[in-house]
């Protein structure tokens, strides 16, 4: 252990006006990238998504100095992104990028939005980034206490399944994507009434995928087997689209989140994917894929963020009285705040239009609430940053909190996304599993490498 630091040492040190060109063309060519990604959300928008679904809100008016704006902002972002992964900050930073910043620039342009609204939307992405870049600080594992822990882990996903058994879930077992809509309400219902919704949320989306990656990590075969079985269950009856993928998601960032130009070969997958869905959309009319990897993961968010801001500019805000302020503030409206936002915008309360942080940020305090809240998303990140630097390898703690870390950035408020999504639970989860001894040289090599490469661990 002690050669590998020493090697690190004589890298930073050497040749030092070499390792910054390297960083600056780094740095450029995942700008580009992102640019590039940019213009490729902005095509599919005018060519496939409004055509298709300009009744449902995504008409076009161009506004040509929003449009050099948002490339402006683009480049703006791209040039705070750290250019590789070296710790899970970096990873997730760019995943606020792609996933909420820059598709709300390509609605901004070539739709409409508050420009006030869109710049402190870029505020909020610098204050997470520079909130993120705290100094780490160590801590320990918990030894004797990790194999309890991890037993615990194994106890809750087995109690859940059972219970989801016993209550009558087999009865909506379906392993068709296309019907899930069909079987999750009335499951729901079955499974997941009282503390029992926060407690199978958790362990779909973060206990048994946790589990998944710790027995691949362990080189455990038979494990890795199972959980995948028992995730395939828990899709099976809860009927999220999402569970299903874990696995995969896993073996993706196991794939790419240690190489050198991980970010990169991410963002040329996410511009494949959007060119293959609108060229499926175009040549056979067939809008199943666009309309799932462009309009909904990211194009709806987008557009409820300036919803959201539209609506709460005009009628006030919220002040967390629906959650944790209700104490001191009374709740001033008739419904839910997603309900609202719904009415607003379809006439109807049939919807739940959620959001990420940003958004429910001013829907809670204004733009103010927007800093506040992005300020303690770049904490959240920091603190995910210390659970894993060397004591798990980036991968496996990058995929245990992708999924309720994006939710936090596309679809939940930072309360709901905190509990009920299950990043708290994840960090839990971060604890229990780290172990330093377990963490060999060559991955420790690897995390300093990306860490070192990625504007000196910025």
């Amino acid at each position: 252990m002690t050669r590998v630091k020493r090697l690190y040492k004589v890298k930073i040190g050497w040749d030092t006006s070499s390792m910054n060109f390297a960083i600056k063309k780094s740095t450029l060519k995942l700008t580009l990238l992102l640019l590039l990604f940019k213009a490729a959300l902005d095509l599919a928008y005018v060519y496939v998504i409004s055509p298709v679904y300009a009744y449902s809100g995504f008409t076009i008016a161009i506004d040509f100095l929003a449009l050099i704006e948002s490339y402006i902002l683009t480049l703006i972002i791209g040039f705070m992104v750290p250019s590789n992964i070296g710790r899970p900050s970096h990873f997730f930073i760019w995943m606020l990028a792609v996933g909420a910043l820059i598709p709300s620039l390509t609605y901004y342009a070539i739709h409409s939005g508050s420009r006030m609204f869109m710049y402190m939307l870029v505020l909020s992405f610098i204050c997470v980034v520079v909130m993120s870049k705290i100094a780490l600080v160590k801590i320990g594992t918990l030894k004797e206490g990790r194999v309890i822990g991890i037993g615990l882990l194994i106890a809750t996903v087995i109690i859940v399944a059972v219970s989801m058994i016993v209550k009558g879930g087999l009865s909506h077992f379906n392993l068709n994507i296309s019907k899930v809509y069909e079987h999750r309400r009335d499951v729901g219902a079955l499974i997941g009434t009282g503390l029992w919704g926060y407690i199978n949320t958790w362990a779909f989306k973060v206990i048994n995928p946790a589990l998944i990656g710790w027995a691949f990590w362990q080189n455990r075969t038979k494990l890795v087997l199972a959980f995948s079985v028992l995730q395939i269950l828990f899709f099976g009856i809860s009927s999220h689209k999402s569970v299903l993928f874990y696995p995969a998601l896993i073996l993706v960032l196991y794939l790419f989140a240690e190489k050198r130009k991980a970010l990169n070969l991410m963002t040329w997958g996410l511009i494949v994917v959007i060119i293959v869905s609108s060229a499926v959309s175009i040549l056979i009319d067939y809008h199943w894929l666009s309309s799932l990897f462009i309009r909904r993961v990211f194009l709806v968010p987008a557009s409820l963020n300036f919803v959201y801001y539209e609506l709460f500019s005009r009628i006030g805000h919220v002040f967390m009285s629906n959650s944790v302020l209700s104490w001191l503030f009374e709740y001033p409206f008739h419904v839910n705040p997603v309900l609202l936002v719904s009415e607003y915008l379809y006439g109807h309360q049939n919807t739940w239009a959620n959001n990420g942080f940003l958004a429910t940020g001013y829907m809670h305090f204004g733009f103010l609430g927007m800093i506040i809240f992005s300020l303690i998303v770049g904490v959240l990140l920091w603190l995910l940053d210390i659970l894993v630097y060397r004591r798990l390898p980036l991968w496996l703690g990058i995929s245990i909190v992708t999924m309720p870390i994006f939710s936090l950035f596309t679809s939940a408020d930072l309360t709901t996304a905190l509990l009920t999504h299950g990043i708290l639970v994840g960090m839990l989860v971060l604890l229990v599993l780290g172990n330093k001894q377990n963490v060999t040289e060559k991955e420790i090599k690897q995390g300093a490498e990306a860490y070192l490469s990625s504007d000196l661990g910025s």
